[in-house]
């Protein structure tokens, strides 16, 4: 059975309830964030196995004392019990899925010696995200649903364990490194304009060399800072457009792409598709 409900408060997390699904055990909650202190708040408990995924803003969050900074290229995973606090240093607004699942299926997925509690997603991945979303808005019916979420929730886990790699042996240095890299997402979640800078201008607001930044992000995530700026724009084109933007050309200008065809092209690099067929994908109707 699945039940879709629109524009309900969530007074616990002072924000808004978007979307609702529940099919087959599962429950997906689209939450807006409307909370905006820059300190953290809480502490609060959660009360399922549930995976997070953010699509719009960003924001800091404490799970049973790990710090993870959510932004729209990645999540991280809750499990009943675990402690948990948020701060928004860059603002509110920001805009996240929660997919609470039956144990088991979380066991089958996430647990185990590789788990990790944040992960990052490929912008293929982040728009199966989109896409199941947009589905229930047409009103799909629940085996269509169910289906998406478990190809979904494949792809999440295969990305999981690969947020940190090759990490130095030092704990101060690996401490050191997350600190610079989360610092570096807190810039890049500025929108456009903090998209727009240069890597020196990046480097010195962060206060490293250029060289530094690089080599350290890509040994913390796994990618180049240019490919990770490039996900933010094509998940902000994204957004504009699952909200209703029209022009690829504004869009492209907004997100600092050379013109058009760069944006498209990025676009296709980064999800598989085109603007004008992601449009399509994430249309409230068919």
């Amino acid at each position: 059975m699945r039940e879709l409900l629109r524009n309900e408060a969530v007074r616990e997390r002072r924000g808004a309830l978007r979307q609702r699904i529940r099919t087959a055990g599962f429950t997906v909650n689209d939450i807006l964030c409307c909370e905006d202190r820059p300190a953290f708040v809480g502490p609060g408990y959660a009360d399922g196995h549930t995976v997070v995924l953010v699509r719009s803003g960003a924001y800091l969050r404490q799970v049973e004392g790990e710090e993870l900074f959510a932004d729209p290229t990645g999540g991280f995973l809750l499990r009943p019990g675990d402690e948990q606090r948020v701060a928004h240093p860059v603002g509110t607004g920001d805009r996240s899925t929660e997919i609470r699942l039956p144990e088991q299926l979380f066991a089958d997925r996430f647990d185990g010696p590789a788990a990790a509690r944040p992960f990052r997603v490929t912008g293929a991945t982040d728009l199966h995200h989109r896409a199941l979303l947009a589905a229930a808005r047409r009103g799909s019916e629940p085996f269509e649903l169910t289906e998406r979420l478990h190809h979904l929730l494949d792809a999440v886990a295969a990305s999981t364990g690969r947020w940190s790699i090759d990490r130095p042996a030092r704990r101060s240095t690996a401490q050191a490194h997350g600190r610079l890299v989360r610092d570096t997402c807190a810039v890049l979640a500025g929108g456009p304009a903090a998209l727009g800078l240069s890597l020196e201008e990046l480097a010195r607001l962060v206060g490293a060399s250029p060289h530094h930044l690089s080599r350290v992000f890509h040994a913390v995530t796994g990618t180049t800072l240019t490919r990770y700026r490039n996900e933010l724009r094509v998940r902000g084109v994204l957004y504009a457009i699952e909200e209703g933007a029209d022009g690829l050309r504004a869009l492209a200008h907004r997100y600092g792409f050379a013109d058009q065809a760069h944006l498209t092209r990025t676009c296709r690099s980064h999800t598989g598709h085109v603007p004008s067929a992601v449009r399509g994908l994430l249309a409230d109707r068919a």
